[in-house]
């Protein structure tokens, strides 16, 4: 509910509506799905049907208001790239029912459709058209370049099968009757060109993307739709959300994890941590609400403060110097994480970590990944307790806010984000990609590149035993690269033996003769 203070004549927002108006809940744990998204969030099993393309890829890019009585829900920006627009464009171009007017009517020139709509039936007293009506509802003036002829027309007819649910647009017609056929098919002929001039502007960006990326699919698009948890919002037949609940952090533990200064401003202007999703692989991304400052501090107290106890020493250059030696040439992090634009893609980047972080999360992110990410694949490192106390220390001191090259997704048509539901597909594909051949969408950030477990030559040579103990110890261990960690106490010993076995299925070959006795 948004009231209004009469103590302080200011604006107040109830934070857990705000939750639920923006639907934070449906992709984050630690708060209730919302219920009134679904119901406010267009149906887009038709929405081939029922938009016109070039409007969906403009929209995509930069979404906008379209309706003004819908409380404080709004779509969100997710930063797509042209490439990436004009993909899911094409996926819900697809979606098309056996939708055509069966009544069709062009309508008839002589009536003067404009007293038909702003008289007759008083559609203006919601709807903004020419410079008249009221900005409550849906703007007339430019749905001629967001909605086909055919739409149009059957939404005056059936208002309740076509728009949100429990709409308030009465239904005046009778398909029946000649009359109202002409009359309907007159006003929307009225209303559709009014947005003939934009809609013309609209199909020239359109045209050029599809000279541009005719290699791109609909597939590629429908890859997007599901990365991006689309269906918990909006309908969609015939689909299958990817997530159960690991496409965004839990809101529970965000009141340790981040420091409040940080949490205001990226609520402000959300910015890439994890560039190929929460889950890697999955591509899932943080889109840009347009919050204002007033709903910020909102979702800021409504997610709490906590006292923080613990503290981390900060350490010497000389310290920090012989770290940073063992983050390159030692130790693993870095094939997961960034740091000075070095590393992996895996993982958030560490260049920034002592702003973005509280001292009690670096040090138990560390030390007990599990405990306080359980949904992460970051693996407890086998470091001894004094590199762990010096690694804590660099990473909190690590605040720098600006590198040369700024955070950025990685594009989802060049690295398409897929359904993480296998043990191997979770932990081992975004290096050795998913069907094994080392091109995972992060091998190309790493300094060599990761094994081919498809190399049925190779691979036969090497034993069950001599897998199993590189994959509990690590690359260094195995005089392999240090890059790939060890995953002894991460992953229980039947998961690593089935991952043994996941590594025979894809080279396709048995372990060598003589391991066997």
């Amino acid at each position: 509910m948004v009231y209004l203070s009469t103590a302080i004549g200011q604006l107040t927002i109830d934070p857990e509506n705000l939750i639920n108006e923006l639907g934070c809940g449906n992709c984050h744990l630690g708060a209730e799905k919302s219920t009134l998204i679904p119901v406010r969030a267009p149906d887009l099993s038709n929405s081939g049907s029922k938009y016109n393309a070039s409007f969906i890829y403009d929209y995509l890019k930069e979404p906008h208001s379209v309706r003004k009585n819908i409380g404080l829900s709004r779509m969100p920006n997710f930063n797509f790239s042209d490439e990436e627009a004009f993909a899911l464009t094409l996926y819900l171009e697809t979606k098309k029912n056996v939708f055509s007017s069966t009544h069709y009517n062009k309508g008839d020139r002589s009536i003067d459709s404009f007293k038909l709509i702003s008289e007759d039936y008083q559609c203006t007293s919601c709807h903004l058209l020419n410079e008249e009506g009221a900005d409550r509802s849906i703007n007339l003036n430019s749905t001629g370049s967001r909605l086909k002829e055919e739409w149009i027309y059957e939404t005056i007819f059936y208002p309740q099968k076509h728009i949100a649910e429990g709409t308030s647009m009465p239904m005046f017609f009778d398909d029946t009757n000649q009359e109202s056929k002409i009359a309907v098919g007159s006003m929307t002929q009225y209303i559709y060109n009014k947005g003939n001039d934009r809609l013309n502007q609209l199909d020239r960006k359109l045209r050029l993307a599809r000279n541009k990326f005719s290699n791109i699919t609909s597939e590629n698009g429908r890859q997007i739709f599901l990365s991006q948890n689309c269906i918990s919002c909006h309908a969609m037949e015939d689909e299958i959300t990817w997530y159960s609940d690991n496409n965004a952090p839990d809101l529970s533990g965000q009141v340790m994890r981040t420091k409040k200064q940080w949490l205001l401003s990226y609520l402000e202007e959300p910015k890439p941590i994890r560039p190929n999703g929460y889950f890697p692989g999955t591509g899932s991304r943080m889109p840009n609400y347009n919050l204002n400052s007033n709903e910020i501090n909102s979702i800021v107290q409504w997610i709490g403060s906590f006292p923080q106890k613990t503290t981390i020493d900060e350490i010497s250059n000389f310290q920090s110097n012989k770290i940073y030696n063992l983050l390159e040439n030692e130790l693993s992090c870095l094939g997961c994480h960034q740091l000075n634009e070095k590393g992996g893609k895996i993982g958030p980047d560490l260049s920034n970590a002592g702003n973005r972080l509280t001292d009690g999360y670096i040090k138990m992110a560390i030390e007990h990944p599990q405990m306080v990410m359980p949904e992460s694949i970051m693996p407890k490192q086998i470091i001894n307790k004094k590199t762990t106390q010096l690694l804590q220390s660099f990473i909190k001191m690590q605040v720098n806010e600006k590198t040369s090259n700024p955070p950025m997704y990685l594009s989802l048509v060049e690295n398409q984000p897929y359904k993480v539901d296998d043990l191997y597909v979770a932990n081992c594909s975004v290096c050795h990609g998913l069907n094994g051949a080392g091109d995972g969408f992060n091998a190309k950030y790493l300094p060599v590149s990761p094994g081919n477990l498809s190399d049925s030559e190779t691979i036969s040579k090497r034993s069950d035993n001599t897998l199993y103990e590189t994959l509990y110890n690590g690359g260094r261990i195995m005089k392999k690269h240090h890059f790939m960690p060890s995953w002894g106490l991460k992953l229980s010993h039947k998961e690593i033996v089935y991952l043994v076995s996941r590594i025979r299925q894809l080279c396709d070959c048995d372990s060598p003769n003589w391991s066997k006795n």
